[in-house]
């Protein structure tokens, strides 16, 4: 299928931003959390309905993400060649099928190939809304979008885990891939009636194996490119050593049950919205790098604080949330301003960058995961930990990989 070009919508959209566009790409990438965080509070559960260790059961989150991130390094060049809107309708099918396979999961093992094929569905919805923002914007314009969304995004993780620990007391845990499989659906059907086609020159070589090396090969050579990546893999890596810790410490260590998981979890979770409305609002002022040297900062210090509660022994629930929300406002800060810094200067390759960006962040954030999975001992030490180290390197990559751009006209 050949790229649609010249939209007349998407000619617009380089003028002025459409908000209806913004909440559908919002609601795309809101999706992946959502699949993440919505079963968390079974997790627990899920250990005895499916006979699995603890071990095994985080490892459909483990698996999830690595696959998810292998995934992205071939979709952001196919969306390059094909286009942005087959890509993403049919990574779409693709999740939703595999969502209710999860559902009816008999065992662990089924579960686990469930969550490969959703994540591998999921790819298109990580990469492709990323690739049409960086078609129509660049630096701090295109931070500004990435931000706009994230307050969409940040929405997700506030009712996934609500939401899903009310499904499971009432349903049980198969309830809660049901419901994510409807939501595909939905968003399959709402891009395929709103969401234009934003590429407007078709790469017929960007599938070739030799163009997609040289491409990422002149990607890892971009210093800004490596720096920008690095800062984000590194935060993500300590969001999702919470995703993988957080019922565990939660649910068992602390006491807290299924439903009063969900309210932690949210309460932690409005640092998300709050991080993007702050982050929207302050990079047109301060700029990407700025902006960054002060999320970055916040990050190390929330990180230190909630690793050094643990190791005090203080297991009360407020010594895991006050911390990391003000580490997810500082995420949510950091991560629309690395991603423009890292896309903005290959406009020509949008969709490799956005690809192999999202391969490493989730390659290295499963890293995060499973080092929590692997050290569990029963205490939220290991969790916190790894938030803490997660933040600390990101903080470091920031200044010893020194990435810096330059003014970037705002619209592509």
């Amino acid at each position: 299928m050949r790229a649609q070009r010249n939209h007349p919508y998407a000619e617009m959209m380089t003028t002025r931003e459409r908000p209806g566009l913004t909440l559908l790409l919002g609601a795309l990438i809101a999706i992946a959390p959502l699949a993440m965080d919505i079963y968390l509070a079974s997790m627990p559960s899920m250990t005895t309905a499916l006979h699995a260790s603890t071990a095994q059961v985080q490892a459909t989150l483990s698996v999830y993400m690595a696959g998810w991130g292998l995934a992205q390094l071939l979709v952001g060049p196919v969306s390059d060649r094909f286009g942005r809107r087959p890509v993403l309708l049919s990574g779409l099918l693709l999740f939703t099928v595999a969502s209710f396979a999860c559902a009816f999961a008999l065992t662990i093992e089924q579960l686990i190939v469930g969550r490969l094929f959703q994540a591998l569905g999921m790819a298109g919805a990580a990469v492709v809304p990323r690739a049409v923002v960086r078609d129509l914007y660049a630096g701090e314009r295109a931070a500004r979008m990435l931000s706009l969304m994230g307050v969409v995004l940040g929405i997700a993780p506030i009712i996934a885990p609500v939401l899903g620990s009310h499904l499971h007391v009432w349903f049980g845990w198969p309830a809660n891939f049901l419901f994510v499989a409807g939501y595909g659906a939905l968003l399959m059907v709402a891009g395929g009636m709103f969401l234009p086609e934003t590429l407007r020159h078709a790469d017929p070589r960007a599938t070739n194996p030799r163009q997609i090396a040289q491409h990422f090969r002149l990607l890892l050579r971009s210093r800004i490119f490596v720096g920008y990546t690095a800062v984000g893999a590194l935060a993500t890596a300590g969001l999702f050593a919470f995703l993988s810790g957080s019922a565990f410490v939660f649910v068992g260590v602390m006491g807290a049950g299924e439903q009063g998981f969900g309210l932690l979890f949210a309460f932690v979770m409005l640092g998300n919205i709050t991080g993007a409305m702050l982050g929207s609002r302050l990079v047109t002022r301060l700029g990407i790098d700025r902006l960054l040297a002060y999320s970055t900062t916040l990050m190390l210090l929330s990180g230190v604080t909630l690793a050094a509660l643990a190791w005090c022994g203080i297991d009360h629930p407020f010594a895991v949330v006050i911390p990391m929300f003000f580490f997810m406002v500082s995420f949510t800060s950091t991560m629309p301003q690395a991603s423009a810094g890292a896309l903005t200067p290959h406009a020509d390759r949008a969709g490799a960058a956005a690809s192999l960006m999202s391969f490493t962040q989730f390659c290295v954030a499963a890293l995060g995961g499973l080092a929590v999975g692997l050290t569990f001992d029963g205490t939220a030490r290991p969790m916190t930990t790894t938030i803490a180290v997660s933040a600390a390197l990101s903080f470091i990559a920031l200044r010893v990989l020194k990435p810096t751009t330059a003014r970037y006209p705002q619209h592509r």
